[in-house]
């Protein structure tokens, strides 16, 4: 990276923990220049040295930018394989410990975007809940959490084009959604089940006692030590002896690793350790 641009992006850095608290040091250097460029593109901007000085004096533009920072890679059921084992290696046996006893099941999809992971994760609890049997008064929820507020309220409202659903079968599709004038909107029985927090996972978990926290390539954003610092921050959140999911490319290095039990090296399930 040029010594330019270095200055340039600390002068983001800085301009995002004075307004807004957000401290980006965490991120690649590539990754936030990938999102400069992305709004250098729509905001009018004629290079990087003016981009910075609409950034900087503009409240819009700033919201704007956080939400480019957000990772909204995602899709229902993307690898539909990882889910059958979400099902069945994680959330089966969550509810199995709970049986008898009553109680909830707490899931947190971390970095959850516009929110088709969130809802495909609470198609799965769902699901396995009904498999349990309804008298087992085992109550199941997930909360989505995201740095962008943007993504967030396009998850809570719920609606994804027909695009959107490609992915998602035929049965699971005409159960969990209502079609209306060519759109999809999901069922209300998805709708009780879930929950938004606006959140950065760099920073201290406000919610603990998750059974189960998915962060699916999310991790890839992250340099080295701020890497860490947010699996710790997922390890945190967890209960003990509860799950871990990250994405197919994605591992656990360095001290972080020594705090989980792999279960599954191909759909990276890891297990906390108490």
């Amino acid at each position: 990276m040029e010594q330019s641009e270095a200055k340039l992006l600390e002068s983001i850095r800085l301009h995002l923990m004075k307004s807004r608290g957000l401290d980006v040091s965490g991120y690649s250097s590539t990754f936030v220049l990938r999102s400069v460029r992305k709004r250098l593109g729509r905001s009018g901007a004629k290079d990087l040295p003016d981009y910075v000085r609409l950034l900087l004096s503009s409240e819009e533009e700033t919201t704007d930018f956080v939400s480019a920072l957000s990772i909204n890679v995602t899709d229902f059921f993307r690898d539909e394989g990882a889910f059958e084992a979400l099902s069945g290696k994680v959330i089966r046996p969550v509810i199995r410990s709970k049986v008898g006893a009553g109680g909830i099941v707490r899931i947190w999809s971390a970095g959850c975007a516009t929110g088709q992971e969130l809802y495909t994760i609470a198609i799965c609890l769902d699901q396995e809940l009904r498999r349990a049997g309804s008298n087992e008064n085992i109550i199941g929820t997930v909360t989505g959490g995201d740095l962008s507020k943007t993504a967030l309220a396009f998850a809570r409202k719920g609606v994804y084009s027909k695009e959107q659903v490609k992915n998602v079968p035929l049965h699971i599709l005409t159960e969990y959604f209502v079609e209306k004038d060519g759109m999809y909107e999901v069922a209300e029985v998805l709708r009780r089940r879930v929950r938004f927090v606006n959140e950065n996972l760099l920073d201290e978990p406000r919610s603990r006692f998750f059974d189960v926290v998915v962060c699916r390539n999310v991790l890839i954003y992250f340099s080295r030590p701020m890497h860490d610092q947010v699996v710790m921050n997922l390890h945190r959140s967890l209960r003990p002896n509860g799950y871990l999911m990250l994405g197919r490319t994605e591992s656990l290095v360095g001290t972080p690793r020594f705090h989980y039990e792999l279960l599954d090296a191909e759909n990276r399930i890891f297990k906390r350790k108490e």
